[in-house]
Order: structure tokens, then C-alpha cells, then sequence
């Protein structure tokens, strides 16, 4: 972990291995070993399993024209490739990720704000500055193609970008893209940006500036007001934060991950196997657009049940 945050991914990756060969039971070696392999082209210095399913995977392109919609063809096509390659290398894979990224810069400090959150009830300082533009889409199929919009559009501040399906019992959206920003005028600039790529691929979607997570709006409605009378920071809240800090120095770890690879891997891939999943427990139809294949993840199917409960 510490080869993987400093940057250091070949070193990161090798010890991976080691660290399954020692113990394939060891779940959390699988799932940081698929973390590293996203930084990578192609990772050609191992023939382990799980490495040369990735190398396989990103050999896999969808052609994408930025004036021209997706073809629902097109992505069938694509996805039964993906599957190919994965059936006939792996087998019981489990993978509870629902997430894909693309980052340019290495990760947000989002679990040192979230501990102060869960643990003081207040919002950090530094989520005060963050911005993002939230797409809803109604289907997995529209996200999908929200995935490949993600993928291949070039932003000249190196955004971070991520598509999820939305699992948390208190949010309704069941498919969602976010792009993080620094300021209003960020979002606003790239969400014109975004809505051509939109109007072209995609009929049902809303899009939207908000503030932060949406779980801080739970404290003031007002956090995500952008106007003037939008909620301010209370400098009271340093003090929590300063013992949060101080109980987690690891927060404050500066990370030098680098950015990850345009192009499937294989956690895209397996996230949307995940996304699947999600839409055949969900009744969401669409998925049969993109494949014959039945999907089932034990992960899924608990967390909706979760959802539906509350």
C-alpha cells in the first residue's frame, strides 16, 4: 500500500502478488492488485491470472466519435468480448466495487472529510470548495454510455470523473456521473461542455451544479445553495477536525498515485458486470439491450435489500 501510494506501481503490483500468492483467500490483495492494474497500459512482467485477464481487456476498444451516438450494437458487441475473455479466465470471481474513475491526480482526502462527518456531525473546511456536476441517467444502459462519454472526453483541468449506481438507502438516483470541480464557474464551463455529448447519446438525463456530498445537505439545506446565502463554514468545527488529524496522521499523507489509463481494465470491467446485476434486481430492462448473460452478485443483492428495507 505504501509502494501504491507513493507512486510507485510496479513495486506496488509485485508485492500484490506476493502478498496473494502467500494467501489467496486474502481478498483486499485481489482488489488493490485490480486498483494498480488500472494505472497501466499493459503490466507484461508477470503471467499471473488476474494480470493477463486485464492485458486482454485492454486490447478491447469501442471506436467513439464525439459527433455520432453510441450504438446500442455497438456496445452488445463490445460487452460480450469483455465477458468472453473474463468466463474463460476466471471463475467465482467476487468483486464488491460499483464505482469506475478517472483520475488524473491522486485521490481526494474524501475518507479523512467523511470520518469528520460521521464522527462530529460537521463539514470539513475543504468541502466548502468542492464542486461537482452530478448526470442522472435512468438506465444502465445510458450509463454505460456515460462511461464511455467519461472516458474519452478531454477536460483542461484534468477533472476527476467516476460513474456508480447508487447503493446508499438514503439517496433515490439509481445511476449517476459526477465530475468534480474547484468553483461554480468550473462546473458551469464544463457542463456546457458536457451537455453536446449528452444531447447526442443519451435521451433521459438531468444535470446539475451541486455542492459537496449529498449527505452534508442532511445537517443545512443550505449547504447546497449557490447563491449568497449558501451555508458557510463554522470556524468552531476546526477544533473537531484538528482531533481527527491528530487521532489519523495517515489523513494527512500526501499520495503521488498516478493517473489512470484511459481504456477498459478490469475493474471497469467487473464494476460493470456489478452494474448489471444492479439493473436486473432493480427491473431496469435495459440491460438485456447489451447482453444475453445473466449476472448475480451476492454484494448486490444484499445492499438492495438494504435500500428497499429502509
Amino acid at each position: 500500500m505504501i509502494n501504491y501510494d507513493l507512486g510507485e506501481i510496479d513495486d506496488a503490483i509485485n508485492n500484490f502478488l506476493k502478498s496473494i500468492n502467500a494467501n489467496k483467500k486474502f481478498l483486499p490483495s485481489h482488489s488493490m492488485l485490480l486498483n494498480a492494474l488500472c494505472l497501466t497500459k499493459y503490466y507484461d512482467k508477470s503471467d499471473f491470472e488476474l494480470v493477463n485477464v486485464h492485458n486482454k481487456l485492454k486490447k478491447i476498444t469501442l471506436s467513439f466519435n464525439p459527433d455520432e451516438k453510441i450504438q446500442n450494437q455497438k456496445i452488445k458487441n463490445y460487452f460480450k468480448q469483455i465477458n468472453q475473455v473474463i468466463d474463460e479466465n476466471l471463475k467465482n470471481i467476487s468483486f464488491n466495487f460499483t464505482q469506475t474513475y478517472r483520475r488524473y491526480n491522486p485521490p481526494l482526502k474524501c475518507d479523512r472529510h467523511k470520518t469528520i462527518f460521521k464522527e462530529y456531525n460537521i463539514i470539513p473546511e475543504y468541502c466548502f470548495n468542492c464542486y461537482k456536476i452530478q448526470i442522472n441517467v435512468s438506465t444502465v444502459l445510458d450509463l454505460i454510455k456515460l462511461y464511455f462519454i467519461f472516458d474519452n472526453i478531454e477536460l483542461a483541468n484534468k477533472n476527476t470523473l467516476k460513474c456508480m449506481i447508487e447503493i446508499r438507502s438514503s439517496i433515490e438516483n439509481k445511476y449517476k456521473g459526477l465530475i468534480f470541480c474547484s468553483s461554480i464557474k468550473e462546473s458551469e464551463n464544463i457542463k456546457n461542455i458536457l451537455n453536446r455529448f449528452l444531447k447526442i447519446n443519451i435521451e433521459n438525463y438531468s444535470i446539475k451544479i451541486k455542492r459537496g456530498c449529498s449527505e452534508y445537505s442532511l445537517i443545512s439545506d443550505r449547504y447546497d445553495d449557490l447563491t449568497k446565502n449558501a451555508l458557510q463554514y463554522n470556524p468552531e468545527w476546526k477544533k473537531f477536525e484538528d482531533l481527527i488529524d491528530k487521532k489519523n496522521p495517515n489523513f494527512n499523507f500526501e499520495k503521488k498515485t498516478g493517473p489512470i489509463e484511459k481504456g477498459l481494465s478490469l475493474f471497469d470491467a467487473l464494476v460493470i458486470r456489478n452494474w448489471m446485476a444492479y439493473a436486473r434486481l432493480s427491473d431496469d430492462q435495459s440491460y438485456k439491450y447489451i447482453t444475453d448473460k445473466i449476472f448475480y452478485s451476492k454484494f448486490i443483492e444484499n445492499r438492495i435489500n438494504n435500500k428497499n428495507s429502509n
